[in-house]
């Protein structure tokens, strides 16, 4: 098989566009598609500064380096909440090589010291939720605190397709209108968030990270086992390989007919001043529930 574009041997067939590429032209085209996501979404301005969310895995790592390739202004930072930590020494030497800081956040700090799977059992709520709950207003405490103008996270097609799907068989209506691949900064204390590798699938960022040799970890989170999602890529995988594009047709169209223009009114939250929709926001109600049932506990 030749590239596409070359005479060289292809090392990745992508049916879904009818192109295979060697080694130097899937690279172009892996940035290439990054470069349209930001453009085609309004993702990022001229002069902005942008945080990855660096989780270590091949997603997060191969947006990091991307960005960086493209000419971005982007740091990194690695939310540590007590579930392991990937390569953050490699890591830190591939930031310094590119000249780009790598934080390491540690979110037991803001969380009476524990961590998100003994905070779950504490609140006997499902890690993922309390996880979610954590990342999110943690990552855009940092980025307000540190002035970062856009919060980029390793979400890819195959991420957003799977969830597309789901809130689509549930009919969660309130989630398809704000499943945007931008999210506007609509307070002062609330940072732009954008998805630039939602163009891009889980194999080909998988492909990027082992061709540039990428200091990513391979390891899945423990408490995904049994998670809908994996059902939902799974089934769309089934059906990408005998109708080629389909992911790409679904969240496009998706995007067209759902991306509502409409902002949500936020208020401040009355105890830690972040943007909420309510008096409270979730992050407060968790620490005050999590305060409970540590005092509860002690006596």
């Amino acid at each position: 098989m030749k590239c596409t574009k070359c005479s060289q041997t292809a090392i990745i067939d992508l049916p879904q566009h009818n192109v295979a590429y060697c080694e130097g032209h899937f690279n172009e085209y892996f940035l290439n598609r990054v470069q349209k996501a930001i453009k085609t979404y309004s993702m990022v301005e001229e002069n902005d500064r942008i945080v990855v969310a660096l989780s270590g895995g091949k997603d997060s790592v191969s947006l990091w380096h991307a960005l960086i390739k493209l000419g971005y202004a982007c740091d990194a930072v690695f939310l540590d909440i007590g579930m392991g930590k990937p390569k953050l020494e490699e890591l830190q030497e591939m930031g310094k090589k590119f000249n780009s800081k790598l934080f390491i956040y540690d979110a037991r700090a803001d969380l009476f010291g524990l961590d998100i799977p003994k905070i779950a059992k504490f609140l006997k709520k499902p890690t993922c939720s309390v996880c979610g709950n954590v990342r999110r207003y943690l990552m855009n405490k940092f980025a307000v605190e540190n002035n970062y103008d856009v919060i980029a996270t390793g979400h890819n097609l195959d991420d957003e397709v799977s969830f597309l799907l789901g809130n689509v068989l549930n009919w969660q209506i309130g989630y398809l209108t704000r499943q945007s691949p931008t999210l506007l900064k609509t307070h002062d204390k609330f940072v732009k968030k954008v998805k630039p590798l939602v163009l891009l699938t889980e194999k080909e960022t998988y492909a990027y990270a082992l061709l540039n040799e990428l200091p990513f970890s391979g390891e899945s989170c423990p408490f995904s086992k049994g998670a809908s999602s994996l059902l939902y890529k799974k089934v769309l995988n089934e059906i990408e390989l005998v109708q080629p594009g389909t992911k790409q047709r679904f969240y496009s169209g998706a995007m067209k007919v759902w991306n509502s223009k409409t902002e949500v009114e936020l208020s401040e939250c009355k105890v830690c001043g972040y943007p909420t929709t309510e008096e409270v926001c979730s992050f407060c109600r968790m620490r005050e529930r999590l305060k409970d049932a540590l005092g509860k506990q002690a006596i």
